[in-house]
């Protein structure tokens, strides 16, 4: 996956911001290298948010892209809210399984909730962690959540150059043909919704006979797997537990889409200045 960006458009494109936070520690670092790559290939600006003194990974992020904007920002006594605030104008939040103060028993699972974009929780083998397998995995559900989750993973699929898997997973009975052919149209509908996209990566899609929440672990070839945040009601329910197994179990990253775009032009008042990288990489503490 160290493809770089193409533009074949001619025209400027719009602003994107990438936030990351680590906290030094080693998913903090490989929070930082996936955000880097992603901002990279996007061509997105990206913020780095750190409450530790070992910036080893943003000299690493330097020297692979030194043609990134990169911004440094020290986080404050609650980087959970500085992660969140940073989120208002973000296309795109990267966070690590777990990072001290960002264990993924709490903050975490409150910052993928709250936070105001889409966001992405590194964890799982590192072959996946580096993008060996180029192949994301999308969940779909039947509900209001899968068209954004199917034009986000289409999107990360092509950014990567990775092909599209499309899961949909239910346990039905022995005897339900009836049953069995609404879950095959819950499938077909998201394959719909695919290609009507303007753009989209090669794409397959699966209907497995297990649990939805077993539907996480049940590949292991991919490099990204997209869910929904869960929504709200009964079916919210359901998918809440699927993104829950995703951030608990999942072996790869975890895309949460929000279903709402990014918030480019919100001003982002409550932050602290931001300093270059070049400002802050040997000066930040």
């Amino acid at each position: 996956m160290r493809v770089a960006p193409i533009d074949t458009t001619g025209q400027p494109r719009p602003p994107r911001l990438v936030v990351v936070g680590s906290d030094g520690s080693s998913w903090g670092h490989e929070a930082v290298a996936w955000a880097a790559e992603h901002a990279w290939l996007t061509g997105a600006d990206l913020d780095t948010w750190w409450w530790d003194t070992d910036l080893s990974a943003l000299d690493q992020v330097m020297r692979r892209y030194p043609r990134l904007r990169v911004r440094v920002h020290e986080a404050g006594a609650d980087p959970v809210h500085d992660l969140k605030s940073a989120s208002h104008r973000a296309a795109l939040l990267v966070v690590g399984r777990t990072a001290g103060a960002l264990g993924l028993g709490g903050a975490v699972l409150s910052l993928v909730r709250d936070a105001l974009c889409d966001t992405v929780v590194v964890r799982g083998a590192p072959s996946a962690v580096h993008g060996e397998h180029r192949r994301v995995v999308a969940l779909v559900s039947g509900g209001e959540e899968d068209e954004h989750v199917i034009t986000r993973a289409a999107g990360a699929a092509l950014d990567h150059g990775a092909a599209l898997r499309v899961v949909h997973a239910v346990a039905l009975p022995a005897t339900g043909p009836v049953l069995d052919s609404d879950h095959r149209f819950v499938l077909d509908n998201a394959l719909r919704l695919l290609d009507e996209l303007d753009r989209r990566p090669p794409h397959s899609g699966v209907l497995l006979r297990v649990h939805p929440h077993e539907a996480v672990t049940h590949y292991a070839d991919h490099d990204l797997v997209v869910v929904g945040d869960g929504g709200h009601g009964e079916a919210g329910d359901r998918s809440g537990a699927v993104t829950r197994a995703a951030l608990h179990h999942a072996p790869s990253p975890v895309l949460v889409v929000h279903g709402r775009g990014p918030v480019h032009e919100r001003p982002a008042s409550t932050l602290p200045s931001a300093r270059t990288s070049a400002e802050a990489a040997h000066a930040l503490f």
